[in-house]
Order: structure tokens, then sequence, then C-alpha cells
């Protein structure tokens, strides 16, 4: 979906980047089973970190297979078996593409969002008749980020809410009774990174197209993003940090037993190293390969 919250690879072993990659094709397998082959294109790295992070908190017994795949036909890769924690994740994933790509239709993003839009209409109804909560979860969130764009409001913590208010109540969702106030807010500030580091990357595409971007409405932008980015470098590098050391402290306290390591890296390297990408970036950062 957004690409921004990964492994931090120089410092990645490899028993955890097999863990990861098993993680992801488990995901794209599961979509597949539930809602045919289109929608395994919606398999991203974000979804990926949700499901380490939630089978973990939920201590949730993680089983792996080795099966081909359609993108490696020839060599067999492990994966994690589905069970029902991996079916909802796949299907909510569904869920936030299909309003992802609709938000992107209603933002004049282009054609493929349209594409994908429709790709994503029956799965979509198919998942939210399965998982109606997940469903209203995501929708109303959307509705909500979508009207203080239309607003044109500013402050980035106030354009940011909606969507980490969505990761909290789906973290909360998928928990239950394992849920606890670290584990939730844990979930809140990678919806607030996610959704500024998105916001900051396409700070150029969103200024020319005349779109909402809370960069842009809080501070104004010309155009020129090393400029923007140089002027107001301590600004976004405290917007940035205050998520990550929030998310950071949050994980901290908190207690995993399946895949620390793994999630350590993300959390306290990868998403340090995506905000040193953002602000070193003269242009849009090119969607990474794990």
């Amino acid at each position: 979906m957004y690409g921004y919250v990964i492994p931090y690879k120089p410092q990645l072993k490899m028993q955890d980047f097999v863990l990861y990659r098993a993680f992801y094709c488990g995901i794209c397998k599961a979509t597949g089973k539930l809602y045919g082959q289109k929608p395994r294109f919606t398999t991203n790295y974000d979804i990926t970190f949700l499901s380490v992070l939630m089978h973990d908190c939920n201590t949730q017994a993680v089983e792996f297979a080795s099966e081909r795949c359609v993108c490696g036909p020839f060599k067999k890769k492990p994966i994690v078996k589905r069970n029902q924690l991996l079916d909802k994740l796949a299907s909510l994933n569904v869920i936030m593409s299909y309003y992802k790509a609709e938000d992107g239709v209603a933002d004049r993003e282009g054609f493929s969002k349209r594409v994908a839009r429709a790709a994503l209409k029956r799965s979509r109804r198919k998942a939210a008749k399965a998982y109606p909560e997940a469903e209203e979860i995501v929708r109303s969130c959307y509705s909500d980020l979508r009207a203080l764009e239309r607003d044109g409001v500013t402050g980035t913590d106030r354009a940011a809410h909606p969507f980490a208010t969505m990761l909290r109540r789906l973290a909360v969702w998928l928990l239950d009774d394992k849920n606890d106030d670290n584990k939730a807010s844990l979930c809140y500030n990678i919806g607030k990174f996610v959704y500024l580091a998105d916001a900051l990357d396409d700070i150029d595409d969103d200024f020319r197209h005349k779109r909402y971007n809370p960069f842009i409405t809080t501070y104004g932008f010309d155009g020129d993003r090393k400029g923007f980015i140089d002027a107001h470098r301590p600004q976004l590098e405290f917007i940035f940090g205050s998520a990550v050391n929030r998310a950071i402290e949050c994980f901290n306290n908190c207690r995993f037993t399946q895949s620390y390591d793994l999630m350590q890296n993300i959390v306290h390297l990868g998403l340090r190293e995506k905000v040193r990408e953002l602000l070193d970036s003269d242009k849009k950062l090119k969607y990474p390969k794990i």
C-alpha cells in the first residue's frame, strides 16, 4: 500500500529476512485463496509488518509450508500457512486497498486508481461481508480524513489523526482481549508516520495537481522540494522524530516472543532510515524491494 514500514536490510539477520518474506508470501497466498488472483497485487510491506506484529501479540501459532509462486515457479519458498488471523489480515488489506484506491480517484490521481478500484470492488464487498467491523472502521476513518482534507486543515498532527486512529482501532479489533494501550498506541504512531511519510513523499505531485497536502497548507510550498526540506528541516525532523520515538517507546513497553528481532529492526532502525531517505531525497522515493 505505501512501503514506508520496512526492515533496515544492512542489519537484518538472514533468519529474520526469511521470516519476513514468509509472512509477505503468506498474505499473498491467503489473498489468492480467499479472493482470487487480481487482489494479490495489494500485498505490501506495511500489511506484512502488521501481520508479524499481530501474530506475535495474539500469540498465534505460526506454521510454515514450502510452496512455489507464480513470480518464482522453479523454486519453493517458505510461507506462513493460512490461519484465522492471517485470513482476517488479508481481508483487511483488501478493504484498505480499495479505500486507498477510492481516495486516489477522489484526488484525481490518474487512471490506475480507477483500475485498482474496479479490480477490488467485488473482493471488497466479500471482505466487508465477512468482517463488517473492519469495513466500518476503514470507511469511517477515510470519511473523516476526506472531510479534513476538504476543509484544508492546517497542522500535521490534525491531518494525520484519522489515518492514525484507523490503525489504532484496527489493532484493537484484531487483538480483542490481547489489546493494551501500548500495542494500540504503537499502531497509532505507525499510522501517523505512514500518513505523513506519504504526504511528504507526494508533495511535488500534490502541488502540481492542486491536491491537499498537510505540509503545503501548514508551511506553504513553491514547488521546490529540496528548498522546502532544507528550509523546514528542524520542523520536519521534529514531526517525524516524535512519531518514531513514540512508536519505539510503545514497542519497548510491549512483550514479544516470536518475532522480536525482526520487529525491533523495523521499528528501531527501519523507520529512522525511511525518515533519512525522505529528508535527503529531491524526488519521490522509488517503491522499495525487500
